[in-house]
């Protein structure tokens, strides 16, 4: 068959064309969107003593533009994010380039300021990079989900009071770093400057109301800028006017030939890199919004794609786009909300639309700056303004009832220390602030999941009625506690307390063991230890002994470097609380041994007690068979198949559970008296657990046949034998029924 060059349609056809123009259409002017908020991004930055160099920081500003938004663009799990320098460290930035210009030495030359200014911003931005990349590598995205939601919402309110100050900046040329400067903006003159860009701002959050958030900032944006110069050539000013009243921007002059040389000038000497050390704390700053940021980009992207969202991905592609940022001059960026959203609602589908942003910046950085220069500085004021004020209204009033009124108090504490002494203040003070209310908060947490004594809960160790009879009676001298979660200072002062109120009850039976288990405690504090050997003291005092159980081997290691585990007769460890109970136990049954008042009774002689006459036990044994153990042997095999039923006559023995592994747990000891082998006797089903003997023994064993052979060769026997099986497995449900209420109450 002749091969044919006929273009398939479903590649050019007409619907697949319209929408890649529209794809381009949108890319465009997104474009425009990120160039007025990157020139916004970097007026916030290089202003007061550093606008004469606002030209070059509108340079990196777009660099980062074209770097970053091309990386994300191509290299996200979301194909419609659009990635940006950033508002959010925008404010950081500037801070750190006042703090480098108010600490440098008066000797520092302006050029030497501002290469040092530079180095800060690309020093930031590699670490920036870095982190997110590792973070990325490692897929640790999901620590940052760690940090209190109120530190993150005082975070990011203190951000956009540092937005709303760098607006007011931007369009008064005022140095406000602080709520202490704000006196500054009552004269005639800056009110003329201000309060125009402040309508904007509050007319575009007005407007987000009735329009969709993400197209009322660009109209705003546009509508502002139409406004501005029609109001301007109706008042009769023209550029030249305006150029000359500082309303606008230009002209921007810049030293360098291109954008790129910037970054030949920091890394060839001219920046003083001692200038560096004292910004660790803003670039620590910078590190967390950005992680915290991205995380929140994704969880947004999420919502309003419908699809799952990678963020380790986007960890690892904004690592590597803040890395190339660096090295080709630009400032730290990362995904935008609220341009993605714009993007998303513009219906576009593919990557195209982040990639002509970024070339429609990269137009802008290389051929645009005389047009940028035009731009008037009470719009991109209004624009920052606008940010900062999204930024309050979201974390500081419609969190209002979000949070329980202690944590929501973190986040005004937050913005109150930022407004009045800076925004690294602010993020310690927030920090502090959730750990104070964290310690409080814990310390008020129940670590006991619950506190019985020994008629509510007891080993597994079946015994005879007898000593089952005695120990009921004694059973208020075990006290047990089961401990959960993380013990620190607050805590364990809490279950001190809890065991001395005992100790100190004379309303109860003498104290004589208090069981502390350790199964669900996932760590002690140094801190704690001190409860514990109070508890100790307390034991010596009021003569009980405190018995550790369940502790896993690194809490071992811990008590036992604090000496708390030394031997003085006050204190006991065990692997369980079931051995820890047994132990408790078996020390109350040897007390009445020596005392003389302990008594026990066997299997048959407990049935001796239902069968009318010695006749009738005599042939009742006649259908058992008489069997001797040596210590170690398994009398019931886990999944064999049952025959059998046992009557333990004399010796000990274990039931074990057997997991798929091939784990054995413990989950009941008997002694003579007891039963085994009863469910699936009775069931026919295989064996549910394995029995081996702790010692020497006998038993008396009952077949199935010899079973059948006594109902029908008698009958009123066979009647005995059940309903005494009957009361046997009673009392188990009893006893485990009255556990179970003990530990729901």
């Amino acid at each position: 068959m002749k091969k044919s060059y006929v273009a398939d349609s479903r590649i050019f056809s007409p619907g697949k064309a319209f929408r890649f123009f529209v794809d381009l259409l949108v890319g465009v002017f997104i474009g425009v969107i990120t160039v007025i908020t990157s020139v916004s991004v970097a007026a916030l930055i290089f202003t007061g003593v550093m606008s004469a160099h606002l030209a070059e920081g509108i340079n990196i500003a777009l660099v980062s533009a074209v770097v970053v938004g091309g990386i994300v663009s191509l290299g996200g799990s979301c194909s419609a994010a659009i990635a940006m320098p950033q508002d959010r460290t925008a404010p950081i930035l500037a801070i750190m380039a006042t703090s480098i210009i108010s600490t440098g030495p008066a000797s520092a030359s302006g050029g030497e300021i501002f290469y040092t200014v530079l180095a800060a911003i690309f020093a930031t931005t590699l670490i920036t990079g870095v982190l997110l990349l590792v973070m990325g590598i490692f897929r640790a995205g999901g620590l940052i989900r760690f940090i209190p939601y109120s530190v993150l919402g005082g975070f990011f309110a203190g951000t956009g009071w540092l937005l709303v100050l760098g607006g007011l900046r931007v369009m008064t040329g005022y140095e406000l770093d602080s709520i202490a400067d704000i006196g500054h903006l009552a004269d005639p003159e800056s009110v003329r400057r201000w309060f125009p860009g402040v309508a904007i701002a509050l007319a575009i959050f007005a407007g987000s109301f009735f329009v969709n958030y993400a197209l009322a900032l660009p109209l705003g944006m546009v509508c502002s800028i139409l406004a501005f110069f029609a109001v301007s050539r109706g008042n009769g000013a023209g550029v030249p006017e305006l150029v000359a009243g500082g309303w606008l921007l230009g002209p921007l002059e810049s030293g360098f030939d291109n954008p790129w040389e910037t970054t030949v000038a920091v890394v060839s000497g001219q920046s003083n890199w001692s200038f560096l050390l004292g910004q660790s704390m803003s670039i620590g700053t910078v590190l967390l919004i950005s992680a915290v940021s991205i995380l929140l980009a994704a969880s947004a992207l999420e919502l309003m794609t419908g699809r799952d969202i990678d963020v380790n991905r986007e960890l690892r592609v904004a690592g590597l786009a803040n890395l190339a940022a660096a090295f080709s001059g630009g400032m730290v960026g990362f995904h935008s909300v609220s341009i993605s959203s714009l993007t998303i609602k513009s219906g576009a589908t593919t990557r195209a639309v982040g990639l002509v942003s970024a070339l429609t910046c990269a137009a802008a950085l290389l051929f645009g700056r005389d047009l940028i220069g035009y731009m008037p500085r009470i719009v991109l004021g209004g624009l920052l303004i606008y940010l900062g004020i999204s930024f309050l209204s979201e974390w500081l009033i419609r969190t209002w009832g979000r949070l329980p009124f202690s944590e929501y108090l973190v986040i005004p504490l937050v913005l109150v220390v930022v407004a009045t002494a800076g925004f690294i203040e602010g993020v310690v003070a927030g920090l502090l602030a959730a750990l104070i209310l964290f310690v409080v908060n814990y310390s008020r947490t129940n670590v006991t999941r619950y506190e019985l004594s020994g008629k509510q809960i007891h080993s597994t160790v079946e015994r005879n009625p007898g000593d089952e009879q005695h120990l009921w009676e004694m059973a208020e001298q075990i006290h047990v506690l089961k401990l959960r979660g993380h013990l620190f200072f607050g805590t364990a002062t809490q279950l001190s307390s809890r065991v001395k109120a005992r100790a100190e009850n004379s309303s109860n039976a003498p104290l004589d063991f208090v069981v502390l288990d350790f199964e669900q405690v996932t760590g002690i504090d140094s801190s704690a230890t001190y409860a514990f050997f109070r508890m100790r003291q307390l034991a010596a005092q009021k003569g009980f002994i405190l018995v550790l159980t369940g502790l896993a081997p690194r809490l071992q290691a811990h008590l036992r470097l604090t000496e708390l585990t030394r031997d003085d007769g006050n204190m006991q460890m065990f692997p369980d609380m079931d051995h820890g109970l047994e132990w408790c136990e078996d020390r109350l049954l040897e007390r009445l041994q020596r005392n003389g008042t302990r008594t026990a009774s066997t299997m048959l002689e407990r049935l001796a007690e239902l069968l009318p006459d010695n006749q009738s036990r005599t042939d009742f044994i006649a259908y058992l068979t008489e069997r001797p153990f040596p210590k170690g042997h398994v009398l019931i095999k886990q999944n064999d198949p049952s025959g059998d039923l046992y009557f333990l006559e004399q010796g000990e023995v274990s039931v074990y559970l057997e997991s798929d592994e091939g784990y054995m747990k413990r989950v009941r000891r008997t002694g003579c008296g007891a039963v085994l082998g009863e469910i699936g006797f009775y069931l026919g089903t295989p064996r549910s657990a394995s029995v081996v003997a702790d010692a020497q023994g006998r038993v008396y064993e009952l077949t199935s046949e010899a079973l059948a052979r006594m109902e029908a060769e008698r009958p009123e026997l066979a009647s005995v034998l059940h309903r005494f099986m009957a009361d046997v497995l009673v009392e188990r449900l009893l006893h485990t029924t009255q556990t179970l209420e003990a530990v729901l109450k």
